[in-house]
């Protein structure tokens, strides 16, 4: 009677594990970015961001996901004109990525990895005038996830959103995601 009772109730479980390895989800997270560089003081570049992201898992290493991540915080600048520190501020605008996804989970963890291509947008604005860049290029990145609830996930997550000649973006994210 146990054993029937316990195939039952696997039964019924199934489903719902099978939530969080296969379909649709959309997550938020805030991004704590590393320009990687400094300005005339010295001082590091660094920016907040709020990121929105949504995918679809066919299966554990089958994956894709789209993300748009939204400046929070500026950084003060300062650089070096004619022999005297002008200071002026610098901004992630936005930026769009688009990955792979591969992903191994189990009910209580997951692990992942991301490769695909991004674009960033930033301004400065300084006393002599406003201006700004875009770069676009590879992207990629690892995170581990907790399950929080059967449709919940906790995650932590180091990328490289860009990596140019002369730009280089990375950031460390916690965030969660729903599983639809």
């Amino acid at each position: 009677m146990r054993t029937i009772l316990f195939l039952a109730i696997a039964l019924i479980a199934l489903p719902t594990f099978a939530d969080n390895l296969r379909g649709y989800y959309a997550g938020a997270a805030i991004d704590f970015v590393d320009g990687n560089a400094t300005d005339a003081e010295g001082n590091n570049v660094g920016f907040r961001v709020l990121e929105f992201n949504g995918g679809y898992k066919y299966n554990s290493w089958l994956g894709g996901e789209l993300r748009l991540g939204i400046g929070a915080s500026g950084e003060s600048y300062s650089v070096n004109e004619g022999g005297s520190v002008v200071e002026g501020e610098v901004d992630i605008d936005h930026f769009e990525s688009i990955y792979y996804r591969a992903e191994s989970s189990n009910t209580v963890a997951k692990i992942y990895g991301l490769i695909g291509y991004s674009n960033i947008q930033t301004s400065a604005s300084f006393p002599g005038g406003t201006t700004s860049a875009s770069k676009s290029g590879p992207s990629y990145g690892f995170g581990v996830g907790f399950v929080m609830n059967e449709k919940t996930n906790l995650n932590f997550e180091y990328r490289q959103i860009i990596n140019t000649d002369d730009s280089e973006f990375t950031t460390v994210s916690l965030g969660f995601d729903y599983r639809f």
